[in-house]
């Protein structure tokens, strides 16, 4: 008889400061918080350890949650080898008193594709991607595949390794991408175990949120670490100066960095913008250094989002059948932001856009963007609205999702 079942969750995060580890690891805290809601409230013989590795020791974790029952949380240092292995541990022998418990551990996502050559990085091939129905071209892959020094053999050997794991868990749903699923769903690879989309709902909808009816602003966000420099800001000013929409825009500050190199640091967003710029758009705009992004997207009056395409806002504005204006930054993004258009679920503006690397983006294609996103009629709208019904289905009891989440707690409870 079975009467408990241990799941580890691996979170790690990292950071060079203790603010930066704050911002960063929030979507990806949330995100693993809620499928640990969902597993236990799926199987009361569920129970689930995360382990935050992270460079500096915070009280944030604490602060961010409240400890649901059978939801342990432990806190390790950054060199996470032996910390690891001794928390696992422990956490096997605490629970040996009753023979039935066995820990799996959760593993999140998989990739498996012709690996691109680092040399072709800035050419225009495309590669045949299993789960992509067309070829994907360079220009949208992550960066470390293109890295002569070692990313690009250890990013091979790292996605080998999946291979090796039980079943692969993917914060996704059959729905969205039932082409990619196919082509996973083989005798070759471990179970596949789509549970998404995770979001986090707590605490909507915001009554405070001065916003009135869908379709009128246009929200521009780009992640914890998206940040742009002074002369991309002012672009993205003028674009909005001259769109004459309502928006809302959370501008964070870039990192400061050695002053002796000539660099303007700047103390708040505001010091960044043209001069006049926010007297003009009183009436009409907002610009703030952080926003409550799932619960501004859950509010009936955002009708478009500009987005760095990072996995949880994609996710977050088809749960709320907000259409993206694609504009990634970093790490898979623009992977994701080429997913979106091959869907047709995004207004592109840019692909393969990179942080700190590409041009500046003229104020006459942003504002483009955001006119197109806010276009009622355009069919991106439309495609948005039904995956949003499917996403939601998909999570409802009886749904692809959560049926998928019964499959993989049956399918431990059989390898006991």
């Amino acid at each position: 008889m079975i009467s408990d079942i241990g799941i580890c969750v691996v979170l790690y995060m990292e950071a060079s400061k203790k603010e930066k580890i704050k911002q960063n690891r929030v979507g990806h805290l949330a995100s693993t918080v809620q499928l640990a809601k969902r597993l236990i409230n799926h199987d009361h013989r569920i129970w689930v350890t995360v382990l935050c590795i992270q460079r500096f020791s915070s009280g944030f974790v604490d602060a961010y949650i409240e400890e649901p029952a059978r939801i342990h949380f432990i806190q390790l240092p950054q060199s996470y080898i032996d910390p690891v292995r001794n928390a696992v541990t422990n956490i096997v022998s605490m629970k040996s008193t009753s023979n039935s418990t066995r820990m799996s551990q959760l593993i999140w996502n998989s990739s498996e594709f012709e690996y691109p050559k680092p040399e072709t990085r800035n050419t225009d091939l495309g590669h045949l991607i299993p789960g992509f129905a067309n070829p994907v071209p360079s220009c949208v892959l992550p960066s470390f595949l293109f890295n002569k020094d070692g990313g690009y053999t250890a990013f091979v050997k790292f996605a080998e390794r999946f291979k090796d794991a039980k079943g692969i868990m993917i914060n996704t749903f059959e729905e969205l991408e039932p082409y990619a699923l196919r082509c996973f769903s083989n005798a070759q690879n471990p179970p596949i175990y789509p549970f998404g989309p995770v979001i986090q709902l707590d605490g909507l909808p915001n009554p405070e949120l001065d916003l009135v009816q869908r379709d009128q602003e246009v929200f521009l966000c780009f992640g914890s670490m998206g940040s742009h420099e002074p002369p991309q800001v002012k672009e993205i000013a003028l674009a909005l100066d001259r769109s004459g929409h309502k928006f809302l825009w959370s501008l964070h500050v870039p990192p400061a960095v050695d002053a002796a190199a000539g660099t303007v640091h700047f103390k708040n967003p505001e010091e960044m913008l043209p001069e006049g710029f926010l007297e003009r758009i009183q009436e009409r705009g907002m610009v703030c250094g952080w926003a409550p992004q799932v619960e501004v997207l859950g509010h009936n009056a955002v009708g478009g989002f500009v987005s760095h395409c990072g996995w949880n806002s994609i996710l977050e504005s088809l749960w709320f059948s907000v259409p993206i204006v694609t504009w990634p930054m970093f790490a898979e993004q623009q992977l994701n932001a080429y997913m979106k258009k091959e869907l047709g679920l995004a207004v592109v503006m840019r692909l393969d856009y990179r942080k700190g690397i590409r041009d500046v983006v003229m104020a006459d294609e942003i504002e483009e963007g955001v006119r197109q996103v806010m276009d009622a009629g355009r069919e991106v709208r439309k495609k948005v609205k039904k995956t949003e019904e499917m996403a939601r289905k998909a999570v409802m009891n009886g749904g692809s999702s959560f049926n998928s989440i019964g499959r993989f707690i049956e399918d431990m409870i059989g390898n006991i």
